[in-house]
């Protein structure tokens, strides 16, 4: 259902002119800790991913006090509006014009933004007007005021976004649920969220699947995934567990009788209920979706429980290699082995393929 293609600049000269993207992220990891927010980011949102690398590899900035990185932030400072100032990264070549939406995932250098950063926006960042764009900041304690003005200074004619996001290192390992906060704050459109939106719950015996509507919460929540979550017993019907963030919900929330295999948020105290026998209205309580399989086995989910998106329509997750000459023209959607001249999409390797 997302479609997330990287884009590795290492020596490479990449063409996305004919990609359709409606958003782009564009991140430069040093520590690894931008590589790990963006990879969050590009799980809950449909985009393309550009990395950013210099092109001078092996370097370390933080020595001697940051003496490197420190040289690198004052030569840009000295004369932002020079080309030379800025450090040389892997040349890229992307179309601006193809994309809506950038997000701009970044460390953060003594208060300013990373270097190779900068270089990719100064080359860049004039094509960005009109653009909606978004900032995600990785520091470990600085706040992030002068990223900012760096992407002001380089993105001057962007439509940014009502607020930006910082990240300390410290909360890297929930960097999921805090992309997700940010993307409702912000009211970031993703047209391809809720196109079929269903998702997985086991707890590696039991599986159920579920089909969400529409609403706000059943978006929010679906914005959150995956999920690792331990799933409690409540009365004598259902099984509830706990978001590590509040399910926003909004006045498109539906409540209504709950029959078994419903899913629903009971808003007060935050908590998602998995329904194995039927529950009446009551305030607060608010329908997310329903099981489409397994509304048998939530009676008997236990412990940890996985939440996750279900992919595409063909239900295939995986394949194995048949040896035989049929198999290597591929299967259908349906599972079939695909026949000469077959037309239409065919999976093939793992992957699918569209045969004209």
């Amino acid at each position: 259902m997302k479609r997330t293609i990287l884009f590795f600049t290492l020596l490479l000269t990449v063409s996305l002119a004919s990609v359709q993207a409606k958003t782009l992220i564009v991140y430069y990891s040093y520590t690894g800790n931008c590589k790990s927010i963006t990879n969050a980011l590009s799980n809950q949102i449909t985009a393309d991913v550009l990395e950013i690398q210099p092109a001078e590899k092996g370097l370390r900035y933080e020595a001697n006090n940051y003496a490197l990185g420190t040289q690198l932030l004052n030569a840009i400072k000295a004369n932002p509006n020079n080309e030379s100032s800025y450090p040389a990264i892997d040349p890229v070549s992307v179309s601006i014009s193809d994309y809506q939406n950038i997000i701009i995932v970044t460390p953060l250098w003594w208060s300013q933004m990373a270097a190779p950063m900068q270089t990719f926006l100064f080359n860049y960042g004039f094509q960005m007007t009109g653009k909606n764009i978004g900032l995600i900041v990785s520091s470990a304690s600085s706040g992030i005021s002068g990223v900012e003005a760096d992407c002001k200074r380089l993105v001057s004619n962007g439509k940014y976004y009502s607020k930006s996001l910082w990240i300390r290192s410290s909360q890297v390992s929930i960097a999921s649920s805090l992309v997700s906060q940010w993307l409702q704050q912000i009211n970031f459109t993703d047209n391809n969220i809720s196109d079929a939106m269903k998702i997985r719950v086991s707890d590696g015996t039991n599986t159920i699947t579920y089909e969400l509507n529409e609403t706000s919460a059943a978006k929010s929540l679906y914005q959150m995934l995956p999920l690792e979550v331990t799933v409690e017993n409540y009365g004598n019907n259902e099984k509830i567990f706990y978001p590590p963030t509040e399910v926003s919900h909004g006045a498109d929330c539906i409540e209504g009788d709950c029959p078994a295999g419903t899913l629903a948020l009971f808003s007060p105290w935050g908590n998602v209920v998995m329904f194995y026998g039927a529950a009446s209205r009551y305030s607060g309580l608010y329908i997310l979706g329903k099981a489409t399989s397994g509304a048998d086995n939530i009676r008997q989910l236990t412990g940890t429980i996985r939440i996750e998106t279900v992919g595409d329509a063909s239900g295939i997750h995986s394949m194995k290699a048949d040896n035989t000459d049929e198999a290597s023209l591929g299967y259908t959607l349906n599972g079939m082995i695909a026949t000469e001249g077959q037309k239409g999409i065919v999976i093939k390797n793992g992957k699918k393929i569209l045969v004209k």
